[in-house]
This record gives structure tokens, sequence and C-alpha cells, in this order.
């Protein structure tokens, strides 16, 4: 059982790696969208000291924010394959395991007062573009990418993506937080493909990034207890972090004692 985190987000690259280290931690996966660990401000040299120093893994989350891959815009979605090219080169230099990444959103409306989306406005687009454009892209990477779970992944864009995963080595992201927001089977029905967990909590109402236990997950709603991939803390905190640690070895302890496999915990 591999479990990390995403840095707290004051923490400097090296506080982070510190911090991981420090507490029986196997990896850390840094958001990209943070500006310290943007692309722009963050030396591949300098990560591949701190991996060595401290003998941590690295996962890396690709840029959300300014990559957008089922966008109407042919403009929009090249600019999106350029920057990943970027974080993938990134990610190849300093040896990281796996690069999650968004699919992007395609645009509702607002009118008289009420918000109006109709998936079907997008069904052949999206179909289109992921199988075209995307395909491609994943097979010709050099570095594990694993789709996370941010849209409803339906019509066009699950008949896409089945083929994706038939013809590719694309991996797979679960959120457990965006899971309990929006429902994803196609992930649960895939989830030999999953090789990295997001753990946060949330009270089914909006994406709060709580510490496990603290709002309205039940984790036995995901195969979790004979999963061997990576379970990355997304509180971003550090307090809710090894709150979140204690809670989830706690959880797997509950079922592996009763089969004398008991996890061990970080005062253990």
């Amino acid at each position: 059982m591999k479990i990390g985190a995403q840095p707290d987000v004051r923490h400097s690259p090296k506080q982070a790696f510190e911090f991981i280290a420090e507490n029986d931690l196997n990896h850390v996966e840094i958001l990209m969208d943070h500006p310290i660990y943007s692309i722009e401000m963050l030396s591949y040299n300098e990560l591949i000291e701190l991996v060595w120093s401290y003998e941590v893994e690295l996962l890396i989350h690709a840029p959300a924010t300014s990559t957008n891959f089922i966008s109407i815009s042919e403009t929009m979605r090249k600019a999106s394959y350029e920057e990943m090219k970027k974080v993938i080169y990134f990610a190849d230099k300093c040896g990281a395991e796996v690069v999650t990444f968004h699919l992007g959103w395609n645009t509702g409306f607002i009118n008289n007062g009420n918000f109006y989306f109709d998936p079907k406005l997008y069904e052949e687009h999206n179909e289109k573009v992921l199988r075209k454009e995307l395909k491609a892209f994943v097979k010709q990477s050099p570095v594990t990418l694993a789709l996370e779970n941010t849209i409803a992944i339906e019509g066009g864009i699950k008949r896409a993506l089945s083929d994706i995963l038939l013809e590719t080595d694309l991996a797979l992201t679960l959120d457990i937080g965006h899971f309990n927001l929006q429902r994803c089977d196609f992930f649960i029905e895939n989830f030999e493909r999953v090789v990295n967990v997001h753990l946060h909590d949330n009270n089914g109402e909006r994406d709060e990034h709580l510490a496990l236990g603290r709002g309205k997950i039940d984790l036995s709603t995901f195969p979790l207890r004979d999963y061997g991939g990576y379970l990355t803390i997304e509180t971003r905190e550090v307090n809710s972090i090894l709150e979140t640690r204690d809670y989830l070895i706690r959880y797997i302890n509950e079922f592996h004692d009763r089969q004398g496999a008991r996890v061990r915990g970080a005062s253990d």
C-alpha cells in the first residue's frame, strides 16, 4: 500500500519532501496549478535531488486550469497538448511515476437565472476529438498518463474512452471526492486500470477536500482493500493529511487484521 500526499499549499518543495519522509509516507504528488510547482517555476533538477535525498517517489498532477482536451476551439486544444508535452518532458526527466490529468470541460450557459447544460450539444464533437487526438497522444507518451474523473463519463466521451483503454496504455486516477459528488461507474468498471486514488472527503454538495471521516464518503464503495497502487491524500493541509493517513490505515487494518496481514501504522 503506497500512501502519499499532495503538499500542504503553504509548503515549499523541500518542506513538502521533508514532511512526506518524516511521516512515513511513500510519495509526493505535485500539483502544477500551484505557482511554485508550475513548470515555469520548478526545475526537474531540483526535483531529482529531492527524490534522491529523501527517497520519496514522485507523482505529477498536470495543470487543469490551462488545459482543455474537449474544447470546441481547435486552438485551445492544440495549446492544451503543447502544455501536456512540456509536462510529460518534465515528468520523464525527473522520473515521475504517474502523470494525472483532467479531460477538460464543455460550456454551460446562464439563462434567465438558471443554468443550462445539454451534453448532447457536445457528444459528437467530444467523441471525435478524443478518438482522433487523445488516443494518438497517449500512445506516444513515454510516461504513464492517468485520467482523473472530473466530469460525467457518458455518451460520446464514454465510447471514446472505452476505445482508448482498449488500444492504449491509458491509466486512470480515481478521485473519491469527485465520485461522491458525481458517481462515475466507468472508473469502477475499469478499476484494474486505476493506478492512483485521490483521497479526501466532502458532504456530497461541494468539493471540500476534507480529511477522511469528516464528510459522508463511504470507503467501502471502492475496492481499496486489495488495491496495490498509489493512494494520494489530497487535503493539502498538514493536520488533515495526517488525520487522513491514520483514518485510512485504521480502515485497511480492520479488514486485514482478520486475515493476519496488518498494515503498519506510523506509530508502529
